[in-house]
């Protein structure tokens, strides 16, 4: 749990003092989006289609995910809380608006719209939803990139002009 108040800490630092680089319009399409944007497009995939596997591949350890409606440590706590939702939150699409590497620490904000087919699942869409949040990566010698945190701030109000992936 200390580790959690760590990244939160530094986290908070970064986003007052201004030293998050931003990314250009457009880059989330190119051959130069980030590492942690191809990262999170694997996860939002992943998601879609029910890999709860792939997922927890993804996740660190000692992971950290905090909603305005939930707050789970630990990799099996998000496995067991939050991926449970994935029938109901599908069609991800995701863009990077921040971007920041610190060594074996990585920064991405991002804004992500998906459509909502409601507590079941099903085919139809219940509503649409626009997400902010920020995924914090770390590396731990000789192994992979994995989430270390995802913290989502806010809900936005759709728009028809946001892309949704389906």
């Amino acid at each position: 749990m200390k580790t959690s108040h760590i990244l939160i800490r530094h986290l908070l630092l970064l986003a007052l003092m201004g030293s998050l680089t931003v990314l250009a319009p457009g880059a989330q399409e190119s051959e130069n989006e980030s590492f942690m944007l191809r990262m999170t497009h694997a996860y939002d995939a992943a998601w879609d289609r029910g890999d709860i596997a792939a997922m927890v591949e993804m996740f660190d350890p000692e992971c950290v995910f905090r909603s305005p409606f939930q707050v789970r440590i630990g990799r099996d706590a998000v496995r067991d809380n939050v991926f449970k939702n994935w029938k109901r939150f599908r069609d991800s699409h995701t863009i990077e608006t921040q971007a920041k590497i610190e060594g074996d620490l990585a920064y991405s904000f991002q804004e992500s719209t998906m459509n909502d087919y409601g507590p079941e699942g099903g085919d139809i869409v219940k509503e649409r939803r626009v997400e902010r949040h920020v995924m914090i990566f770390s590396r731990r010698p000789g192994e992979d990139w994995k989430i270390r945190a995802i913290f989502v701030f806010d809900e936005l109000p759709f728009s028809s002009a946001l892309p949704v992936g389906k």
